[in-house]
């Protein structure tokens, strides 16, 4: 049956150019190559990867696609420890919680975690976006946003740098007293995590076990342990 005439001039006026253009008939596996022995960026994962290398440095070649020295490996493991704790002060954290308690399937819940997350680390990449051209061009000292003010932020990083201390990386700014979000950027950085949806992918997946955690913590529709009442209020780390 042959189309008319209407039908022929309405197939026309669609015809734009993902009608015409010519695309592959699969799509790429860019990362992860399937099968019986799946590999990572071309690491075999079954027996490579999961004999001889930690968790940490599966996401570290998730990422950039190279693995770690053994330098690097140190310091991205520890900063992603540093990293790591989220309490249910903090917006994505308390909102998992609630979807948990009013009776959120556990998969909601996380849903919940890791897009609360994933937003806080792109605000926190941007708010740390003149720290990373500074490091880039490593002109001037370290800009006054990014120095500690207080005992707090000093005892961290204080306790950052002696974990470091066995690493021989370039760890550019830590000695002029940055904040503790400030050092870990600046590890990160140095551990050639300078693409800022990396660093955001980094801190997701850092504070993602902790944030699960606490939502499974609680049990569903247990709204009697809510502070229902609580006055209004601000989030706070």
């Amino acid at each position: 049956m042959k189309p008319n005439a209407a039908e022929t001039s309405a197939e026309a006026e669609l015809c734009g150019p993902l009608e015409r253009g010519t695309f592959p008939a699969h799509l790429s596996a860019r990362v992860v190559t399937p099968g019986d022995r799946p590999r990572v960026h071309g690491y075999d994962v079954e027996g490579d990867l999961a004999l001889y290398y930690p968790p940490s440095d599966l996401v570290f070649l998730s990422l950039t696609g190279e693995l770690p020295t053994p330098e690097v490996s140190r310091a991205f493991a520890i900063a992603l420890v540093f990293l790591a704790p989220v309490s249910v002060a903090h917006a994505s954290v308390h909102a998992a919680v609630l979807a948990r308690l009013c009776g959120a399937a556990a998969a909601a819940s996380f849903g919940v975690a890791a897009i609360g997350i994933a937003e806080h680390a792109r605000v926190w990449v941007e708010e740390h976006a003149p720290l990373l051209e500074w490091l880039r061009s490593r002109i001037g000292s370290l800009p006054a946003r990014f120095r500690s003010e207080g005992e707090g932020d000093d005892a961290a990083v204080s306790r950052l740098r002696a974990a470091l201390e066995p690493t021989s990386l370039d760890l550019h700014g830590l000695q002029h007293r940055p904040t503790r979000d400030a050092a870990l950027v600046m590890v990160l950085f140095a551990c050639g995590l300078k693409r800022r949806e990396r660093l955001e992918a980094a801190l997701l997946l850092a504070r993602l076990p902790t944030a699960l955690a606490e939502a499974l913590a609680e049990r569903p529709a247990n709204l009697a342990n809510y502070p229902i009442h609580l006055p209004r209020f601000i989030y706070h780390e």
